[in-house]
């Protein structure tokens, strides 16, 4: 009956969520991936505690420690569904999408709290692998809202901090996204060819503030160089010069027939002159 009682109440809110002109692709999609996910969390915390009930001796603190998380997880996802169907000023704000994923925020560090605490445990019941799978689905409705203050949306962008540091944005986990700085801008256009982007990783940087880039650990650095790369200087200049990068030195490319021999044009790849600037020069190739 409780079911029944909430998939009525996922049909009102769907209904609403229309009728206020928010759109309820995504959204609804969210609401009944929460309603999936608050069963599955009832029954982690019913099978954790039956689990650890028939052993016999005192219980320890790994143990408590499981079954404690486990009804904290279950908690949070009921909180979150109680949001996420809330006919409230709650869904009239302009920010309504970045709220509820805020609030999602919470629910997957409750998530990766339990995980944490079932793997020290050495214990991981079949339903906590249900629980991943309702929250990845999320983390991809999420990320399809365009907000510079949805996480899940900024996933493989650059963001720029107020001291200018540009930040790649990476998901490591259900829920739990990270920056990691470029170290120099050589770095940031080296790696934008990598993900063969293009030639101007300027076209996928988001305005973000400053509080959301702080929601997010800081991780290791992304160094990467153009070593054995050809590269010219991006601009009109109809003399501008091609170098091959080699052993910290740009090295002058002489004739056409010579660019032939490293793969013609298609393997020149267009650089600001800053990043050219910095390498002193070698002996020119011919």
């Amino acid at each position: 009956m409780k079911r029944q009682i909430s998939r009525v109440s996922a049909s009102i809110f769907i209904f609403f969520l229309v009728f206020a002109g928010l759109g309820a692709d995504q959204r609804s999609d969210i609401f009944r991936y929460g309603m999936d996910l608050e069963e599955t969390a009832s029954k982690i915390a019913q099978s954790s505690f039956d689990h650890f009930k028939g052993w016999s001796g005192e219980i320890s603190d790994q143990e408590q420690a499981i079954l404690f998380k486990s009804e904290e997880f279950a908690a949070a996802c009921r909180l979150f569904l109680r949001l996420a169907e809330e006919r409230s000023d709650f869904f009239s704000s302009g920010s309504v999408r970045t709220n509820l994923f805020s609030a999602y925020n919470y629910l997957s560090r409750s998530f990766r709290d339990l995980e944490n605490e079932m793997r020290r445990g050495g214990w991981s019941p079949y339903e906590l692998r249900n629980a991943k799978k309702f929250m990845d689905k999320m983390d991809d409705s999420f990320s399809k809202w365009p907000s510079p203050e949805n996480l899940a949306y900024l996933d493989k962008k650059y963001v720029k901090a107020r001291n200018d540091t540009v930040y790649l944005i990476e998901k490591k986990g259900s829920g739990y996204f990270v920056r990691r700085p470029f170290m120099d801008l050589e770095s940031l256009y080296r790696y934008n060819y990598d993900q063969k982007r293009g030639k101007n990783p300027w076209d996928h940087l988001v305005e973000v503030k400053e509080e959301t880039l702080d929601k997010m650990d800081e991780e290791r650095p992304i160094s990467l160089t153009f070593e054995g790369w050809l590269i010219i200087e991006q601009s009109n200049r109809p003399d501008r010069g091609v170098f091959k990068i080699e052993n910290g030195k740009k090295r002058g490319i002489t004739s056409p027939q010579v660019l032939q021999r490293f793969g013609g044009w298609g393997r020149v790849y267009e650089v600001p002159v800053e990043i050219i600037n910095k390498y002193p020069d070698g002996d020119p190739i011919s």
